[in-house]
């Protein structure tokens, strides 16, 4: 298979793009013309099966590049790496491409809380993901008073209203750590806490080879009930 992946130096990009090629899929990797692979030797290790297309976010023609031949994209954006205000109309031109390049197969990942799951976020886990509309705030910069759940829901929405085979990943809080697969994943829980980066790799991929959970979305995280 190859996957297509839009997120740039995202944790969670960085992860599906490794693992993917380290499971045997060929990758196509957007980053920016400035971004630098933490590990170089992913070009050299990996010369037959990665794909790097370099370009500014909001190049038609790079998306086109890096998507066709491809079976599948996955989106994974985060404000680590990717302005807030650039998260909705990057979603509308991958989407765009996607229909030029007849790719009809998409996993994005958004956040636990965004979407119709705001109704059941845990408040220790809103205020993680809210606390950079305090910090903007207090810094006078009004444009980025937006929450990170509401960057995601925009994103959301733009992809519920095309026609595309979907599966939405909804992490709790994203830390460092180990792929241990041993998350949940559940349409309506609730499990609160926090996942790493390599497990939210992990699902997405798992989705994609056993093309399950199509039009659906799941919020993943470890069970702090079990834990």
């Amino acid at each position: 298979m190859r996957i297509a992946v839009v997120g740039g130096m995202g944790a969670v990009a960085r992860e599906v793009a490794v693992q993917a090629m380290e499971a045997g899929h060929s990758v196509g990797w957007l980053l920016g013309p400035d971004d630098e692979l933490a590990d170089p030797s992913l070009e050299t290790d990996f010369p037959q099966v990665l794909t790097i297309v370099r370009g500014a976010w909001d190049d038609t023609d790079k998306y086109d590049e890096l998507l066709r031949g491809s079976d599948a994209v996955v989106v994974a954006l985060d404000l680590h790496h990717t302005p807030a205000e650039r998260f909705r109309p990057t979603q509308h031109l991958v989407q765009r491409a996607m229909h030029r390049t007849h790719v009809e197969r998409v996993i994005l990942v958004s956040a636990h809380g965004s979407g119709d799951s705001a109704r059941r976020l845990d408040w220790e886990l809103w205020a993680r993901l809210n606390i950079n509309q305090l910090f903007y705030s207090l810094l006078g910069t009004r444009a980025l008073c937006w929450s990170v759940v509401a960057q995601y829901s925009e994103q959301e929405r733009v992809l519920l209203r095309d026609q595309l085979r979907h599966t939405v990943l909804r992490p709790a809080a994203v830390v460092d750590g180990p792929r241990m697969g041993t998350y949940l994943a559940s349409p309506s829980h609730v499990y609160g806490g926090y996942i790493s980066a390599a497990d939210v790799a992990d699902c997405a991929i798992k989705a994609l080879e056993n093309d399950m959970d199509v039009d659906q979305a799941f919020s993943i995280a470890y069970s702090s009930r079990v834990a």
